[in-house]
């Protein structure tokens, strides 16, 4: 597996996806160009929970930062390995 992507990185992609939503939703929820109902509900739903996703990834990245700035490590979204959990376990 790669390694994990930070949570701020997280924020601006999932961003970058709910305003893809959310044009989709202005160009095809009404008008000429309206699609069917059950589509326009779907991407809401779809949109809704990208919201939750963001909000979420924004918490922990500021977690994050706050735990960085007090030099504790925890609470850190730095990838660790099963082995490192291990022999920190072991200590």
């Amino acid at each position: 597996m790669s390694e994990r992507i930070p949570h701020a990185d997280m924020v601006s992609a999932i961003a970058s996806q709910i305003a893809g939503k959310a044009k989709w939703l202005a160009d095809f929820s009404s008008g000429p160009k309206k699609r069917p109902d059950n589509e326009i509900q779907a991407k809401r739903r779809e949109m809704a929970v990208l919201e939750q996703a963001r909000d979420d990834y924004r918490r922990a990245a500021d977690r994050t930062s706050k735990t960085a700035e007090t030099g504790s490590g925890v609470g850190t979204d730095t990838p660790v390995s099963a082995a490192q959990n291990r022999r920190v376990g072991a200590r």
